[in-house]
């Protein structure tokens, strides 16, 4: 009789996760975990675990990675608090449709529903903010479950997947074999040709249209199906925070972010636009604003994987269900060759001038890092720094900037920057931060010095959650309440602690001096930048506004 192929769960779970080529996990080991531990650390496999300091850094870690490289992430969790921990995270991904697979561990089978030690259901906990998630309770079904969670992660609009495993299916054992798991190939709806024509003719008959993107753009791979697209119509492009990337920022039709920040030449042009052409975009109320007043008597295109998102926030004349790598040609081989330079200078016309008080201010101080980094990863926390750098970095191909979008989540930048970093070893990345989000998970300064991850570390220091700050001075009265952080910690002094040397720039020529003494330099560093806390992100629209009441200091 031939002998068959037994392994513990614990076992066909490394396996698995081999099948599917993953090469890092983020991992945080606990009691009901230790099974699956110790068959990585037993095992042969080419999978490196990396240990954060924390669970919800894991994950953003995970989220880093799968939004530069074409992997799902992966992150790994023991039960009760270890998953809770992670709940952030996997929201975080969730909200930006990043693909993830996290794993967490649970109490052993008997014991479930008996409020056991550390013992929470996290399937329930999670089942608003995944695309699915399992507790897998016969080891028979592990190795399915564990395919079937990666193309689910992977299909239509990407997002976060859970898988819980008790520890006893951990260690069970049951029949495996290897399965070669070819290039997932997503099945896209059919696209209704009948839409296409609606968008042709709306397309050709404009006068003053505009693109708007988001991150499906992104997702879906389609930059250069857009540049082609905006090329031979000659409409302008203007993106949410999360479609930066995907039409080149320096290109003669790209006017940049759109919304509560975005340049008053952007916002005039979006809302009195006559044909506006979602592409992947939400219409989320940062680009919006006042729904009403954005819609106006504009006609609007709206192309996306997901149907429900069509009418969700605005009125949609023309939806084209479908994947936009696919949708764009089409539309792009039927509309007109066309420019619409009356328009143009029109635009050019509501742009108003920067003018800083003095040359050390946000927009110099981003372009100088961009002039030394210019192909770097940029990966930002949440708040001004985050706006600032959506507004003046030069971001020029897709998945360049990573930061946290529909969640704004702080505390999410250095966790995602150790993970685009270890998908993309030869690049450099940027994180830029702000001392409010920066306190909220610099511990994990431990696990970039533990892997000497070369990390270049921007901290933007102005004493203060700024934003937070800016809302209270101008629509508060200056009442700053619990917004002023009383500087009780040196940051250069905390990178040392781990390892990490840092840099103090104070003004613009110690920052150009800086950035040429650690261009060549090895290894993870941290630059701290002093700024002033009355530098604020302008323009600002006030929540609930029109985006076009735009408001200047």
């Amino acid at each position: 009789m031939e002998e068959k192929n037994l392994l513990m769960g614990s076992e066909i779970t490394v396996r698995c996760l081999e099948e599917q080529g993953i090469k890092h996990v983020f991992s945080f080991p606990g009691g009901v975990v230790i099974p699956l531990f110790d068959a990585f650390y037993r095992m042969d496999h080419n999978i490196t675990e990396i240990g954060p300091c924390h669970e919800q850094n894991g994950v953003h870690a995970a989220d880093g990675y799968a939004r530069t490289s074409d992997t799902v992430g992966v992150a790994i969790t023991t039960s009760g608090p270890g998953a809770t921990n992670a709940v952030t995270g996997i929201a975080n991904a969730y909200m930006d449709s990043v693909p993830l697979v996290v794993i967490t561990g649970q109490v052993a089978t008997p014991l479930l529903g008996k409020d056991s030690f550390q013992e929470i259901d996290i399937t329930s906990v999670t089942m608003q903010i995944t695309k699915h998630n399992y507790l897998v309770t016969n080891v028979a079904d592990l190795a399915e479950t564990i395919r079937e969670a990666f193309v689910i992660a992977q299909s239509g609009r990407p997002g976060p997947v859970v898988i819980d495993i008790p520890k006893d299916i951990f260690t069970s054992k049951t029949e495996y074999e290897w399965k070669d798991i070819p290039k997932l190939k997503p099945v896209y709806p059919e696209i209704d040709q009948s839409k296409i024509e609606e968008a042709i003719a709306a397309i050709n008959a404009a006068k003053n249209p505009m693109i708007y993107t988001g991150g499906g753009v992104l997702k879906s791979k389609a930059h250069q199906e857009l540049l082609a697209f905006a090329e031979k119509s000659g409409i302008p492009v203007a993106n949410s925070l999360m479609g930066l990337g995907g039409i080149p920022r320096d290109h003669h039709l790209s006017l940049g972010m759109v919304g509560m920040h975005g340049f008053q030449e952007t916002n005039m042009a979006v809302i009195n636009s006559d044909l506006l052409i979602g592409i992947g975009a939400r219409f989320s109320d940062r680009v919006t604003g006042n729904c009403e007043a954005f819609v106006r008597n504009k006609k609007l295109i709206h192309i996306d994987v997901d149907p429900t998102e069509f009418a969700k926030n605005v009125k949609t004349d023309i939806a084209i269900h479908g994947n936009i790598k696919d949708v764009l040609p089409l539309i792009t081989k039927g509309i007109a060759k066309k420019t619409y330079p009356e328009w143009y200078e029109k635009i050019k016309s509501w742009a108003i001038p920067y003018c800083p008080k003095d040359n050390y201010n946000p927009k110099s101080i981003i372009n100088a890092i961009n002039a030394a980094y210019p192909e770097a990863f940029v990966v930002t926390e949440v708040g001004q720094h985050q706006m600032w750098v959506g507004q003046y970095w030069n971001v020029k191909r897709p998945a360049q900037l990573v930061t946290s979008g529909g969640l704004g989540t702080m505390g999410f930048g250095l966790g995602a920057s150790i993970g685009v970093q270890l998908a993309n070893p030869d690049s450099d990345v940027i994180l830029i931060a702000g001392d409010g989000s920066f306190r909220m998970n610099c511990q994990e300064l431990i696990t970039v010095s533990k892997y000497q991850i070369p990390l270049k570390i921007f901290l933007f220091d102005n004493e203060a959650l700024g934003m937070v700050r800016q809302w209270q001075k101008l629509f508060n009265e200056k009442r700053y309440a619990q917004t002023d952080i009383v500087q009780c910690t040196d940051y250069l002094m905390l990178a040392a602690a781990s390892g990490i040397p840092g840099y103090k720039v104070t003004n613009l020529e110690e920052l150009k001096n800086v950035l040429t003494i650690i261009k060549d330099k090895e290894g993870p560093l941290l630059v701290h930048i002093k700024i002033s806390n009355e530098e604020g992100v302008y323009p600002i629209v006030p929540a609930g506004c029109a985006i076009d009441e735009i408001y200047y200091e």
